[in-house]
């Protein structure tokens, strides 16, 4: 059944000539038909190898067709955070000022898990045009450290206490049925540093006693389901390491809200794109907040990244090229909805 309306247009629009493209190369690689490569891409390393985290990385860039460009800068981010909340200073590795664009590169010294190496090109003549181009490529890498883990901790009170069990407020929040927390999970190795793992792609396990009082994703989100006591357990390279916790919050029900950022889009350079979150809701009617990142795709200018709907200009493109929002959303009893994704496909 062919999809109707805008959504069914946007989605052939965007299907239709990656289908072309995918049976393209299958043909190609099944005759030994050398593929010329068009757009600006990291050629080395591939995507979804895995590099410990003391050796440096060869990279490796193909500019294809792309003419004058002058300069290239990478950078660094976890596979899902918020780009939008670092500077380029905190993500910056290093710039390649010439031709031939080859560089080695050391991953960020607290990397582990899945990361995302981004590649940003600088062309000649567009450093003082009022026209934003994005040129860039980026691959998922995967980080494992060279030394042993050597412990797990909490970077939280012990137990962790919710609601009326807890003097102050965690995290600056009130507690209530339904919110979520990024839980702190630190790995001491035997390098000293102290890594985040709280992430599956950190190899990291959780599991809960008692889901009736919290539940947790493989990403480390805590969720409050219920009053109680319940013990949560953490797991990573063979170690153990267990967290307590009470929950004694506002017994009167209230489910998390649903976070619904709409359909992928397939927008030209240049236009207006409006990621909507309008189709969220509350199942109980209430009204909410609503929370914008992106994390994937070269950093864009977000207006109203707090509102229902927020926007950007879609920039200048030489290839088809994918930018990746997240949208959560929270009740006004501070429930937290899971965080839902909308990829935004810019072409020439």
């Amino acid at each position: 059944m062919r999809p109707s309306g805008k959504t069914g247009e946007a989605m052939m629009r965007f299907l239709v000539p990656v289908t072309f493209r995918l049976l393209f190369c299958v043909i190609a690689l099944v005759a030994g038909i050398p593929l010329q490569v068009t757009a600006f891409s990291i050629e080395q390393p591939k995507a979804f190898s895995s590099h410990p985290s003391h050796q440096n990385i060869a990279v490796v860039i193909n500019v294809g067709q792309v003419t004058g460009i002058t300069s290239v800068r990478f950078h660094w981010y976890g596979e899902q955070e918020d780009m939008l909340k670092k500077s380029d200073d905190d993500t910056f590795a290093t710039v390649i000022a010439s031709p031939p664009f080859e560089v080695d590169l050391y991953p960020p010294k607290e990397a582990i898990g899945t990361y995302r190496l981004l590649a940003v090109a600088e062309q000649k003549g567009r450093q003082n045009d009022n026209e934003e181009w994005a040129i860039f490529d980026e691959v998922l890498l995967h980080i494992q450290p060279h030394s042993p883990l050597q412990a797990i901790e909490f970077q939280t009170e012990k137990p962790l206490k919710f609601g009326r069990a807890s003097t102050v407020r965690v995290y600056d929040q009130l507690d209530f049925l339904g919110k979520t927390i990024a839980l702190p999970v630190i790995g001491r190795f035997a390098d000293g540093t102290l890594r985040s793992i709280r992430s599956a792609s950190a190899g990291t396990t959780y599991h809960v006693d008692d889901p009736s009082v919290i539940t947790i994703s493989q990403h480390g989100l805590l969720r409050l389901t219920g009053n109680g006591f319940t013990t949560l357990t953490v797991r990573n390279s063979g170690l153990t390491r267990t967290l307590d916790v009470l929950v004694q919050v506002k017994t009167e029900p209230n489910q998390p809200p649903i976070a619904d950022p709409g359909p992928t889009q397939t927008i030209d350079s240049h236009d207006t794109v409006i990621l909507s979150g309008l189709n969220s809701y509350d199942p109980e009617g209430e009204s909410l907040q609503y929370h914008w990142a992106q994390i994937r795709g070269s950093k864009v200018a977000l207006l109203d990244p707090y509102a229902s709907q927020a926007r950007f200009l879609a920039p200048f493109v030489v290839e088809p090229r994918l930018f990746r929002f997240q949208l959560r959303v929270t009740d006004i009893q501070g429930a937290d909805s899971v965080p839902a994704w909308v990829d935004i496909v810019v072409e020439p």
